[in-house]
């Protein structure tokens, strides 16, 4: 148990029971004061002069001590009044005579008290010297060394004493039952907040476990299926003019790709985000791009209606909008078994940039809708639950909203609203990527690409990819390879590379093309992590998320050479 949740709750938990306590305790003692100082002026016998001033004492001592609990000392309170009236009470056995039922009431009282604050080992000192001063007492009255009572003894001081102990017992007793139900239920509260901790701590520790684990299996597998879906564009290619029912079925082997795809980035993207990977990106581009792919992974059933209006640039990442996207269209072909209709409609304006998907599905029922953001959570018989979770966690992340209206049998449109953008700085001159690197190589080709990748099933599925765009493509293996082919081959228009590499990773690599080569484009691959941006400055770059499909992967390499993006800037396929 961690002394920094549970000590300073019961501390002061406990404080505030010894407070209460005394202060009750107080209370009543002063009402059993005034009573008993009433009923003592009264009585003929006694001196009203000495009465009064007795009961003054008594009532300051009370006041005093009341005053010491106010400022937070309340044992130190305990131990005046109980030794005080202890005095008092030995004071007056000696003075006026005998050892009468009412003082022996109030050595009760102040054992019990000391009891309920300072603790039992202190209660059973006070009852040692109660006990063995009243055996003195006894001692002195049976050898006749007392002065003489003021009155013999009657049953009314023995029907007060017992009032009186009784009065004050009852008091301690109903003051620390209910300061202890308190603190019993302050403990089960802080023990339920223990345990939520825990619970939680645990959970994250499961989540870092699957995302480390998840995190290797994802490169993998991404690094296979970019195999296949480079395999893919190239039967296609060789198959343009061939029998539709082969091409029907490169698109089934492409649409499992991209479900397997979006499985291990939902995975990836599920508590790894870090806000530093913000950048400015374009919505529109991303989502006029993604409508191409979108029928192919949907299917045939569903038919797609896109529309982009305004400006729409958005802080937030590439691939963690394709994710959105891809979530929202999963989503809503799920809900159409039978078919039916997505709408994609994207619009800008000066302040937010607003997405709304809407689908003529089955709908949502109330129930269904309060836990649709949840992770795990899921209605089909087959699914991760993780992908309106992962749409949540995103649009968290960039600082948007989402809104879900629904209603079974009349379909669901999601609303997710962005921050715009702020406005673009002034460009800067700056030489086009592809002049300040030579430009274009002469002959056929349409540059000169270096490719480092240490897998050589990929490499030689994107080697091929890269040569069907007519690119003269310099393959190695890794990092320190592609050092050394810039230092020794012709100049090259720009570089692929993968981001996890032995000798020399992928940020190895674009540090030293930084430093070198500062004008040279590099696009940066990875199956399972974006590199660090800020760890490689003024070099012109992009970054795509594997598996990369052939004309991904061509348009970006295109659009590098072509001198899109200036020097220092990361772009966004």
């Amino acid at each position: 148990m961690h002394r920094w949740l549970t000590a300073p709750s019961f501390e002061d938990a406990e404080r505030t029971r010894q407070a209460a306590l005394l202060h009750r305790l107080l209370r009543a003692m002063g009402l059993l004061v005034v009573l008993a100082a009433g009923a003592s002026v009264l009585d003929a016998r006694n001196d009203v002069r000495v009465t009064v001033a007795f009961y003054t004492v008594v009532l300051a001592w009370l006041a005093g001590v009341l005053a010491i609990v106010r400022a937070g000392r309340v044992v130190l309170a305990a131990w005046i009044f109980s030794s005080l009236f202890w005095a008092l009470i030995a004071f007056v056995t000696l003075v006026f005579g005998g050892m009468q039922g009412q003082n022996a009431s109030i050595f009760a009282v102040c054992t019990l008290l000391i009891g309920s604050i300072v603790g039992g080992r202190a209660a059973l000192a006070m009852a040692l010297a109660s006990s063995a001063w009243c055996g003195l007492v006894a001692y002195l009255e049976v050898h006749a060394r007392l002065p003489r009572q003021l009155g013999p003894y009657a049953p009314g001081n023995a029907w007060a004493a017992l009032t009186v102990t009784v009065l004050l017992t009852s008091v301690l007793l109903h003051t620390s039952l209910d300061s202890l139900r308190r603190v019993h239920a302050e403990a089960e509260r802080v023990a339920a907040e223990r345990d939520e901790a825990l619970r939680r701590s645990i959970q994250g520790q499961k989540m870092e476990l699957v995302g480390n684990l998840t995190s290797g299996v994802a490169h993998d597998l991404n690094n296979l299926l970019t195999v296949i879906v480079g395999t893919s564009d190239m039967l296609r290619i060789r198959l343009e003019n061939r029998d539709s029912t082969t091409l029907g079925l490169l698109d089934d082997l492409e649409g499992a790709a991209s479900r397997a795809s979006l499985m291990t980035r939902q995975l990836l993207t599920f508590g790894r985000l870090r806000a530093s990977e913000l950048e400015r990106v374009d919505f529109g581009a991303i989502l006029t791009g993604m409508s191409k792919m979108l029928p192919r992974l949907l299917g045939h059933a569903v038919s797609i209606e896109v529309k982009v209006d305004g400006g729409c640039e958005v802080m937030a990442l590439h691939s963690g909008l394709e994710q959105i996207l891809l979530n929202l269209a999963i989503n809503a072909r799920d809900a159409m078994p039978q078919g039916g209709e997505l709408r994609l409609e994207l619009s800008g304006s000066g302040e937010e940039v607003v997405l709304r998907a809407s689908d003529t599905g089955v709908g949502m029922t109330p129930e269904v809708q309060a836990r649709v953001f949840e992770p795990f959570f899921t209605t089909k018989a087959t699914g991760t639950g993780l992908g309106l979770a992962t749409v949540k966690q995103l649009v968290d992340h960039y600082a948007a909203s989402i809104e879900l209206e629904s209603e079974v049998g009349r379909g669901t449109r999601f609303t997710v609203r962005f921050p715009h953008a702020p406005p673009r700085e002034a460009p800067r001159s700056e030489p086009r990527a592809a002049e300040a690197a030579g430009g274009l190589r002469t002959g056929t080709s349409r540059g000169r690409v270096l490719l480092a990748e240490d897998d050589p099933l990929v490499r030689k599925a994107l080697r091929r990819t890269l040569e069907a765009g007519g690119y003269e493509v310099i393959a190695v293996e890794d990092g320190a390879e592609a050092v050394t082919a810039l230092g020794t081959q012709p100049a090259f228009d720009c570089i692929v590379s993968d981001v996890v590499m032995p000798n020399l990773d992928g940020e190895g690599l674009a540090r030293h093309v930084a430093i070198h080569h500062p004008a040279l484009p590099m696009v940066l691959m990875s199956g399972n992590r974006r590199p660090d941006s800020a760890l490689i400055p003024g070099l012109p770059r992009t970054f795509l998320m594997k598996p990369i499909g052939g004309e991904e992967l061509r348009e970006a390499v295109a659009r590098m050479i072509g001198g899109g993006v200036e020097p220092g800037a990361v772009a966004s396929p």
